[in-house]
């Protein structure tokens, strides 16, 4: 009796339970609208965190050197690629430390996509035999299946307008699962769960308690990594991304990058031979001019790569480094440290390819923190900062939200009788929120929205659907 007492005491009002209420119904019925595409968005998210993973399987005899020679100058690597594909442009050179590793040559490629692909050629450092031939995405060093496997937790495969229900799905991820954990927090300080539930005692009531109570506790523990998925996702996104993009460009949160451009003084005879050479077959043989003097550039490129390599190397740049030709003529050229397992910072230094000098130098130590735990944030997204715990860590949250999900509809259902699905949480519970309470929510959402409009203009949409269902019930 005592306890009783002490545990009904312990309930709000009936006004000041209008915060539990709005938020109860906001988790609960938005819930039952939404989670199916949070449903997609775990299906393919768990595929996508194991991607890696799958890649370097697939793709292993590509990216895997088995000569047991020394490594060749990557001179010699480049021109063997170079007779893959003579009529593309060379782009960048990725070199592993690895010997284990082949040599990838990215060329740009017109026809394909965007600038964003590049055509890849695999190359054993030591024998210099071609491995491979796959269009490399991003950064990231994406092979074809993984490009497969993002593009479709994305955008479902659809494009631009794809992208709508990932930016939805990441939106409402964190919504509800704060407002679930507010949920769990008011019942467990209140003790709600063991006083409340139509027919006390029946099986149902029994087996609904029992999924609410798993519902609850992998909710809470799982929680920090939906908040993660839901910044990380609409980092991603296309509106929210935009706004996030355009904000951290304002605050000068973005990634530095290396000064690339050298002074006339430093131009030697190089350039000017091939000036020459460009005027001398002036009229009427421009375009044969042009692609000679393209082909000449090329080779002028390709012949100070290994200084460009060896500079890279002797200034302590480790791990797996791309060699990007210079953007334009005169320019350095640019070395980055790419995105790897266990790597946490990534320099990038610019060299004069005439003179192996270090024309500028950018270390991870001083980029922006926000931009430092964007890249980190992102890599732990792709499952690739932390390796294989990484993605199996991706994969267990993403079971677990399914189980969420399904343990969610399940109580829903054993709320029912006769085989239909039971009532939600009643409408109209704003009207018994406090008005300084129901302005704070008000005001979080609406500057929510600002930032991800696509979760403003489906909560407007599923408003109206709620309001226009609850009229005609009345």
């Amino acid at each position: 009796m005592k306890d009783n007492v002490s545990v009904r005491s312990a309930v709000p009002s009936r006004r000041g339970r209008g915060s539990y209420g709005i938020i109860h119904r906001l988790h609960s019925v938005a819930g039952v609208f939404f989670a199916p595409l949070l449903v997609i968005s775990a299906l393919s998210g768990f595929v996508y965190a194991f991607a890696p993973t799958l890649e370097s399987v697939v793709y292993h005899d590509a990216i895997t050197a088995s000569s047991t020679e020394g490594p060749q100058p990557l001179e010699e690597q480049v021109e063997a690629a170079r007779a893959v594909h003579p009529d593309l442009q060379l782009s960048a050179v990725q070199s592993f430390e690895d010997p284990t590793q082949t040599t990838r040559v990215l060329f740009d490629d017109p026809a394909l996509e965007n600038s964003s692909y590049r055509q890849a050629v695999f190359v054993d450092p030591g024998s210099l035999e071609i491995t491979g031939e796959l269009v490399q995405y991003g950064s990231s060093r994406a092979l074809p299946l993984r490009t497969w496997i993002s593009e479709g937790h994305r955008q479902l495969w659809l494009g631009e307008y794809g992208r709508i229900y990932s930016e939805m799905a990441a939106s409402w991820l964190g919504i509800l699962a704060l407002a679930g954990a507010w949920v769990w927090w008011v019942r467990w300080r209140v003790g709600k769960g063991s006083t409340t539930g139509s027919r006390k005692g029946s099986t149902a009531h029994a087996k609904r308690k029992k999924a609410r109570s798993i519902h609850s506790v992998l909710g809470v523990w799982l929680l920090p990594g939906f908040l993660f998925l839901t910044v990380t996702g609409l980092t991603w996104s296309s509106m929210a991304g935009g706004n996030i993009a355009n904000l951290r460009a304002q605050l000068d949160w973005v990634q530095p990058t290396p000064e690339t451009s050298i002074s006339a003084t430093t131009m030697t005879a190089t350039t000017g031979t091939h000036d020459e050479h460009a005027h001398h077959h002036q009229g009427g043989h421009e375009e044969s001019s042009t692609l000679a003097g393209q082909d000449d550039l090329a080779q002028t490129y390709i012949s100070q790569i290994d200084t460009v390599a060896d500079t890279s190397r002797e200034a302590g740049m480790s791990g797996i480094i791309e060699i990007a030709l210079p953007a334009e003529e005169g320019d350095a050229w640019t070395v980055t440290e790419m995105r790897e397992s266990w790597k946490l910072a990534n320099d990038a230094i610019s060299v004069n390819g005439e003179t192996g000098e270090i024309v500028d130098r950018v270390d991870h130590a001083d980029w922006p923190l926000a931009a430092k735990l964007s890249a980190w944030l992102i890599q732990l997204h792709m499952g690739t900062l932390f390796g294989w715990i990484n993605q199996l860590v991706l994969g267990v949250i993403a079971l677990g939200l399914l189980v969420i999900i399904a343990l969610g509809y399940r109580m829903w259902w054993l709320r029912g009788r006769n085989g239909r699905p039971g009532r939600l949480q009643a409408a109209g519970q704003w009207r018994r929120t406090r008005p300084v309470v129901l302005a704070g929510i008000i005001a979080f959402l609406v500057a929510y929205s600002v930032m991800a409009p696509m979760f403003g203009i489906s909560l407007v949409a599923f408003l109206a659907i709620d309001a226009v269902t609850q009229a005609l019930r009345r």
